[in-house]
């Protein structure tokens, strides 16, 4: 007799989910080029979906993309809590190379489909969902509870999370932690580690677009000088790469390797605990593979290139596009001055691309704080098995703008994911497990009652 599947504990999510999942909420630098019915449509069936959470928290919108909900707190001397997500998505490259539509929200194969199912409207909706739910069983909280959500973090979170921010630092707010996107609970990521791990980010790199530029003379083609322009970036970026940023285990890194150690396998669990006679050994093997190099240095990637508009013309200019994640304890000045050394010696220059859009790194928060106690907490029941370790987040979220608002923040996204669920992310068939949407929630009711 084959056994029965267990019956899920917030079966109405998926609907609601996948509801969500159908209104293409994709953000724009330039905000004309947005669907602005999409977005309102989605406030208008956030309304619906979540009536309970409408009727008894303060709603404002600080602007067309930020809503912020007040769940007033009963004891004013404990210090406020934020959760944060964002309803807004990048778009699909191809429609055709999905098995189900980026924006069809379908429920199949045992999961919901489409842009949102993991970055990040799940969040979203397993928060709302959460507060749904204990507002229908009576609870009221202690301590006062934001909800802080942003409609452009994808295009830098100015308009959402930076006015909701805005908001908060005009009102005085000072509140003891954030949580918002991050890390996944990592399946089978690390062979030497016995345990699935919650990758909480305690801090997050900082963000800046370089361009190099090289001048040329420009011409006809069929006499070229001795070095062009595109010569020049050529050597440029090759000397670029050839000598990276130093590495160095920062805070968050050994808090990381030291919360690993007991987790770990040997001769991991030596190299771990022993970080005063291994870290040379560590940052060489760290910097040998792309994803755990990035933990240990600012990382640059040239991702642009531009130069002549036609075959036999030379470039009077060549330029490249570098994207730059900077290492908490650097600073895109410092690191705008060290690239520019680099390449001026074959006539290069390196700036900001956009200037006043450079992303600081965080500061990084302790696992001695509240609110990661508060987390491990919640993990603890809805996540028995995993281990709870703090984590450098190499991604950019809209944690940045509420800096001046919280003393923590973290960096969690409580999904299960593999390698093969995060290439979903940004790319083709973004799905989320419907096992996976119960536990998300069930995170979110504990951490809120535990508030």
């Amino acid at each position: 007799m084959e056994a029965q599947k267990p019956q899920p504990a917030y079966p109405d999510l998926p609907r609601k989910l996948s509801a969500l999942i159908r209104l293409p909420t994709i953000s724009a630098f330039k905000p004309e080029e947005e669907n602005e019915q999409a977005f309102s449509d989605l406030k208008d069936k956030l309304a619906e979906l979540f009536p309970k959470v409408h009727a008894t928290m303060e709603k404002e919108e600080p602007s067309p993309r930020a809503l912020l909900f007040t769940w007033k707190g009963m004891d004013p001397s404990l210090k406020p809590s934020l959760l944060c997500a964002h309803f807004d998505v990048v778009p699909a490259k191809d429609d055709n190379t999905w098995k189900h539509g980026p924006f069809s929200g379908d429920i199949a194969e045992d999961a919901v489909w489409g842009r949102g199912a993991q970055d990040i409207k799940v969040l979203l909706s397993s928060i709302l969902e959460a507060a749904e739910t204990l507002i229908l069983e009576g609870f009221k909280p202690k301590r006062t509870i934001y909800l802080a959500f942003g409609g452009d973090e994808e295009v830098g979170g100015l308009r959402g999370a930076g006015a909701i921010g805005a908001l908060l630092a005009s009102k005085g707010v000072k509140a003891s932690f954030l949580i918002d996107e991050g890390g996944p609970i990592s399946l089978g990521m690390l062979s030497f580690v016995r345990r699935d791990l919650a990758l909480v980010g305690v801090a997050e790199k900082g963000y800046i677009d370089l361009v190099l530029r090289a001048k040329g003379e420009g011409g006809h083609a069929s006499m070229p000088p001795k070095r062009t322009a595109p010569g020049n970036l050529a050597r440029a970026i090759v000397a670029l790469e050839a000598k990276p940023s130093k590495a160095r285990l920062t805070k968050t890194l050994r808090s990381f390797l030291i919360k690993l150690a007991p987790e770990s396998a040997q001769p991991y669990r030596f190299l771990f605990s022993n970080l005063w006679l291994t870290a040379p050994l560590i940052l060489t093997a760290f910097g040998a593979a792309p994803t755990t190099n990035a933990l240990i240095r600012s990382t640059n990637a040239v991702t642009m290139l531009a130069g002549s508009p036609k075959e036999n013309v030379l470039a009077d200019y060549a330029e490249a596009t570098v994207n730059v994640r900077i290492l908490p304890g650097e600073s895109s000045a410092s690191v705008i001055e060290r690239i520019d050394s680099l390449v001026r010696p074959f006539g290069v220059e390196a700036k900001a691309k956009r200037e006043g859009h450079a992303v600081e790194p965080s500061d990084e928060s302790g696992t001695d704080h509240e609110g990661w106690r508060f987390i491990e907490a919640a993990l603890a029941a809805s996540h028995p098995e995993t281990a709870c370790v703090p984590f450098l987040f190499s991604a950019g979220t809209d944690t940045k703008h509420y800096r001046n608002v919280v003393e923590a923040m973290y960096r969690f996204t409580c999904l299960p994911q593999t390698k093969e669920d995060l290439a979903g992310v940004h790319g083709d068939n973004e799905k989320v497990r419907l096992s996976d949407l119960d536990r998300c929630v069930l995170f979110y009711v504990k951490l809120i009652a535990s508030l």
